[in-house]
Order: structure tokens, then sequence, then C-alpha cells
């Protein structure tokens, strides 16, 4: 299997350190008062389980499927789904529909004038490949080797009989 790492920007990791800190303040500035504290524990608790379960670590390439590595479970996309891949480049001016910009990498629903709809799976967005299904659904994936990726994933796909 070929594996290659999900590299995050350096907005993402000022972003997701950010983040983390104001949460640690605001835990501790609500210190010694109940209600407040209970509704922030809930809030940190939601933001980083979420966090934890999208955040893309790697992508895995096998002879039979193409997997998403996250840190609590992986996403497995097999080649008889696949449409085709190529590079993309998400604009900074997509739509974020449901998820995250920046915190903990780029994943969640997005729109973009150009790509359309699709869920992402990213943490930097010069580093993109989109993935099609024949579905209809689209993927966006970043990694540190994305032509690489792209080599080695086409050499796994079916061919299109066209």
């Amino acid at each position: 299997m070929n594996k290659f790492k999900v590299k995050f920007s350096t907005y993402c990791i000022v972003v997701t350190l950010a983040v983390l800190i104001l949460l640690v303040v605001g835990l501790v500035s609500l210190r010694g008062i109940d209600m407040k504290m209970n509704l922030m524990i809930v809030v940190v608790v939601c933001l980083l389980g979420a966090g934890i379960f999208y955040c893309p670590v790697s992508i895995g390439v096998t002879h039979e499927a193409m997997i998403i590595h996250r840190l609590l479970k992986n996403r497995i996309i097999s080649y008889s789904d696949i449409s085709s891949v190529e590079r993309c480049s998400p604009s900074a001016g997509g739509l974020r529909l449901c998820g995250s910009g920046g915190f903990m990498g780029y994943w969640g629903y997005f729109h973009d004038i150009i790509i359309g709809s699709y869920f992402g799976y990213y943490g930097d967005r010069s580093q993109c490949v989109l993935i099609r299904l024949k579905s209809g659904r689209q993927y966006v994936v970043s990694c540190e080797q994305p032509n690489l990726m792209l080599e080695v994933i086409n050499k796994y796909l079916p061919a299109s009989g066209v």
C-alpha cells in the first residue's frame, strides 16, 4: 500500500492552535460558574469530537481502493466507484455548507463555483485532488505528493472503455 501524508497549510495550523487556545482560555475563565462551564464543556467536546472524527491524516492507495485515513475512522472508496481523478484547486471563496474551514484541516461539505458540491478532506488547497464518483458524489483530498498519488490511482482505475 502506498501512503501519502496530508500536509496542513500554515493557515490550518494557526487556526487550529488559535481555536484550541481560545477553548482552554474559555474553560479556565468559566471555572466556578457551573451552568456556563457545563455548556462550554459540551461545546468543547462536540468541536473536538467532530475535528478528531473528520481530520484527514493520510491517503492510502491499495490495489482495490483508495483509503482516506482519518484519526478515528477511515473512508474507503473502491476504484470501481470512481469515474475520474484530477488535480483541482478549491477556491478560497467557495461556500462551506457544513464543516471546518481550517480547524484540523478542511473537512465537510463545500460548494465551489468551478468544482460544484463536494465533501472535502484536505489540509492545503494547493495540493488537492478531485475524485469524481460514478454516483455523482465528489471528494476533494490532499497530500504532500498529489501528482504521484494521481499517477498511482490512475494505474489501478479500470479502463473507461471509450
